[in-house]
């Protein structure tokens, strides 16, 4: 198979492992995001790639995740579940925005029953769209609430690191379960400098220990 089940148990990783580089190259949205979830342990996203989180696998990838592409939202979902369930560490489903978040949600409602820990993670409208019918526009985290255990918006491309911890966390304390992550596109987009976007250091990753279930 190609998941190893493990040990519930979830280490925290040094700053070496965590991939994260100590030179001052700027870093996109992407980047950030990518080094996060490697940091924390992450090791299996599924989903659907398109506008505008087809860096964020590929962001991934480079970061040391491995990314499966499904033939869709729900299959990706039920995947990432199951990863959760095999790892004891959440598995990571990657939407587009829209329908493709709505197709995702059986995925979250799939692992909200089972009490496996799980984090999607949606692309959605740049900011400045919001409210002016713009493609694809909806109220993902509104729409996510009644299925995970936590739902977070980064506004900022700071935010990233700090949504996806606290995503983390939720999905593996007082019971395991799924956790929401929406980032804008132009929040994806952004680049930053090193200093700014903070290299993930062995003090975030403590930060983030928790005790499973």
């Amino acid at each position: 198979a190609f998941i190893n089940k493990s040990s519930n148990k979830a280490p925290v990783p040094s700053a070496v492992e965590s991939g994260a580089s100590e030179s001052a190259t700027p870093a996109s949205g992407y980047d950030i995001a990518a080094t996060t979830l490697f940091g924390l342990g992450i090791r299996y996203m599924f989903g659907v790639i398109g506008i505008p989180v087809t860096q964020m696998a590929s962001a991934s990838q480079a970061a040391g995740i491995r990314f499966i592409s499904c033939r869709n939202e729900q299959a990706a979902g039920y995947a990432a579940a199951a990863a959760g369930y095999l790892t004891g560490r959440p598995g990571v489903l990657l939407t587009v925005s829209g329908p493709g978040m709505v197709h995702g949600i059986a995925g979250l409602c799939h692992a909200k029953v089972n009490g496996w820990p799980m984090i999607m993670i949606s692309g959605s409208c740049e900011t400045g769209e919001v409210g002016k019918g713009a493609f694809q526009e909806l109220d993902q985290c509104a729409a996510a609430a009644p299925y995970v255990k936590l739902a977070v918006r980064a506004k900022r491309p700071k935010d990233i690191r700090n949504c996806i911890i606290k995503a983390y966390s939720a999905s593996m304390t007082c019971g395991f379960g799924p956790s929401y992550v929406d980032v804008p596109s132009d929040v994806f987009m952004s680049v930053v400098s090193a200093a700014e976007a903070g290299a993930y250091s062995a003090k975030t990753a403590a930060d983030a220990q928790v005790e499973p279930g």
